[in-house]
């Protein structure tokens, strides 16, 4: 038992450190005014997702985005962790955030520094985002997974999830979430749309993507470009939900376009690696 331990443990170390080594090349920041890339529903490890947050980084830059948020259900401790290793670039851009987990929806709370409270409604825990200068967006808005219907909190939201993996299971969830930034829209007209992957570490990062069109290449340009509406949501596939003009905009940056597949990068491949060691080292240290 103590040899398999010592196993595992050389196992993880390795890994780590091969994980800080076999990497993508860091992205150069895009001069604004500019159309970047984001996925701003994201879940990573230690959490609710299956790699830390400094490989989610080197997979939005392997698969072309600038912008990531870090949406852990009602947690905050995986984005503090990344930085406290220093293993965090300065590109693509990573924005704390949370999952706002309610009985009655979900919310993505982007750019928030402190946890909201979950048993708040809809329009209390709005207010309190944008107190903290933060966006609130309604995350994968179907019935099943969103039932307060405020139409006060549907007025003051910033964006509503429009584009989701979820569209590929079912085409009934594809409609709930259009009908409700429709209605969203008849209330609140510059609703921004978002398309997100609601990545765990499955789909592919990024397989539904929002295209941010913003005058500062940093995080409050993406938190200002959502409040502005200037968004264009994206995927699955390359179908685009937006305002005309802005439409026409995001079709004059595609050159970018996410890599095809569903595969990993190595530097990903590495860090399940580790995780899988360290799951072993404990399981190892239970039978002792």
């Amino acid at each position: 038992m103590i040899t398999a331990r010592v196993a595992a443990g050389v196992v993880f170390v390795a890994a780590v450190l091969l994980g800080t080594l076999v990497d993508v090349p860091a992205r150069a920041s895009p001069l604004a005014p500019s159309v970047l890339i984001g996925d701003l529903h994201v879940h990573a490890f230690p959490a609710d997702g299956i790699i830390p947050v400094w490989d989610v980084q080197r997979e939005a830059a392997r698969r072309g985005l600038d912008v990531v948020a870090i949406t852990n259900h009602n947690r905050d401790f995986s984005v503090p962790l990344a930085r406290a290793t220093g293993l965090l670039r300065d590109y693509p851009i990573v924005i704390p955030s949370q999952e706002l987990t309610a009985p009655a929806f979900h919310m993505a709370a982007i750019g928030v520094r402190e946890m909201i409270d979950w048993r708040l409604s809809a329009r209390a825990a709005i207010e309190k985002i944008h107190e903290q200068g933060g966006v609130a967006i309604a995350a994968h808005p179907v019935a099943i997974s969103w039932r307060d219907n405020d139409p006060e909190a549907l007025a003051v939201l910033d964006g509503a999830e429009v584009s989701h993996p979820m569209i590929l299971e079912s085409k009934q969830w594809g409609s709930e979430l259009e009908r409700f930034y429709t209605n969203a829209r008849a209330v609140n007209p510059g609703i921004a749309p978002i398309g997100s992957s609601d990545y765990h570490g499955g789909a592919p990062l990024g397989i539904c993507r929002t295209y941010l069109i913003v005058d500062e290449v940093s995080r409050a340009g993406v938190l200002d470009a959502i409040r502005g509406g200037r968004t264009v949501a994206s995927g699955p596939g390359d179908r685009l939900i937006g305002d005309d003009a802005n439409v026409r905009l995001v079709k004059k940056h595609l050159a970018r376009r996410q890599p095809p597949g569903w595969g990993y990068s190595s530097s990903t491949w590495v860090a399940l690696t580790a995780i899988l060691a360290l799951g072993a080292l404990v399981v190892s240290g239970r039978g002792q």
